[in-house]
């Protein structure tokens, strides 16, 4: 039996560190200090992102259908499943923003 071993390599990406930050910003504004997060330039953010991740996972799909063999299995669902984070983080986002964006709308002066 022929059995090959291959690395597997670390999930990082930069929705994790977004996330961070967006939920430092929240905690700091609950105790009424400044936010520091501008929400239409992490909106633009996370979309770019969100599009690079899918790239990736296309092109590594590619190498792996073309039988590249620097490129696993295992890695094509995890640039996968990354993208997949990537955009709905994206679109929460966005959703947030709007229910944000209706919510001053709404309100009476």
């Amino acid at each position: 039996a022929l059995t090959m071993a291959l690395p597997i390599a670390p999930i990082t990406s930069g929705v994790t560190s977004t996330i961070t930050r967006v939920a430092e910003t929240a905690d700091v504004g609950r105790t009424g200090g400044a936010s520091k997060v501008d929400f239409g330039d992490e909106l633009g953010n996370a979309l770019r992102r969100a599009g690079d991740a899918e790239r990736s996972a296309d092109t590594q799909a590619v190498r792996f259908a073309d039988g590249d063999p620097a490129i696993g299995i295992h890695e094509v669902v995890i640039a996968a499943e990354q993208a997949n984070i990537a955009v709905r983080y994206a679109t929460t986002l966005k959703n947030k923003v709007l229910e944000a964006y209706r919510e001053i709308m709404n309100t009476q002066v």
